[in-house]
């Protein structure tokens, strides 16, 4: 069901991508958790209270308003979202492509070790990266602003963004192990994701775009709904419910369909 030794190899061809990933995201937090001050809050909800950028970059005057309309609304979101389109295609697609799917084959490694424990690898690195943005932020609040973050808010942020993004990555995964072409994975992998994060900004832009949020996965990570610590526990359960399908569609298909090794 799983093998350890792929899972090392995949673990060793994607580790620099998810250091990478991961000090971006930290360095972020970091930036944004010693900028912030009411006051600055204040001014920039007044210079951009008449600008398309007014539902975006302003916050509630407090630090994890601030984070939740402008880091979890932007940076939280694209940057994981580039590396799960990466990893997504490398795990499967691309070694078809390169030719390497076939000599993984040929061990007695079969496909369904080799798509769970990419499964697996997938999960467990998202769930690192924000393990460690967790920490970073609530350190670094800790130093540079005492009793500024509201913990418990913050780690409920960070558990949502990363249920959106485990439905983010069984979207790549997915189209990695359904396409035997890079191309059609990245398309659809890619396109998918990058869709519903467009869509997601036009509804910040205009509050007459609302309706839109019926047609974008972005809807359940509402950030709002976390802030006021209501309505956000069934969207979490959808989330999870989603990428789990993904995945399990992906495992599936990788093991029925015919390769072109």
């Amino acid at each position: 069901m799983f093998s350890f030794p792929y899972f090392k190899q995949t673990i060793k061809s994607n580790f620099k991508f998810l250091c990478v990933f991961t000090l971006v995201l930290c360095a972020f937090i970091v930036a944004m958790t010693n900028v912030f001050t009411p006051e600055t809050m204040t001014d920039l909800q007044s210079a951009m209270s008449e600008t398309a950028l007014k539902n975006i970059l302003t916050g509630n005057g407090t630090l994890i308003g601030f984070m939740s309309n402008s880091f979890y609304a932007l940076m939280a979101i694209i940057f994981p979202m580039v590396y799960s389109i990466i990893v997504g295609n490398r795990l499967i697609a691309e070694k078809i492509d390169k030719g390497n799917m076939a000599g993984f084959l040929s061990t007695p490694t079969t496909r369904f070790q080799i798509t769970v424990s990419s499964a697996v690898y997938f999960i467990v690195s998202l769930a690192v990266m924000w393990g460690v943005v967790s920490v970073v932020g609530i350190i670094t609040s800790h130093i540079v602003q005492p009793d500024a973050l509201d913990i418990k808010i913050f780690l409920m942020l960070n558990i949502g963004v990363l249920l959106y993004h485990l439905v983010i990555s069984g979207i790549c995964f997915c189209s990695s192990c359904i396409f035997n072409s890079s191309k059609y994975s990245l398309i659809f992998g890619a396109g998918i994701p990058l869709y519903f994060f467009v869509i997601s900004m036009f509804i910040k832009l205009s509050d007459d775009l609302d309706f839109l949020r019926y047609i974008t996965l972005n809807t359940l990570f509402n950030t709002r709904n976390i802030l006021s610590d209501s309505g956000y526990r069934e969207e979490f359960l959808a989330m999870g419910i989603i990428s789990v399908m993904l995945y399990v569609i992906g495992i599936v298909w990788f093991q029925k369909k015919d390769l072109q090794l």
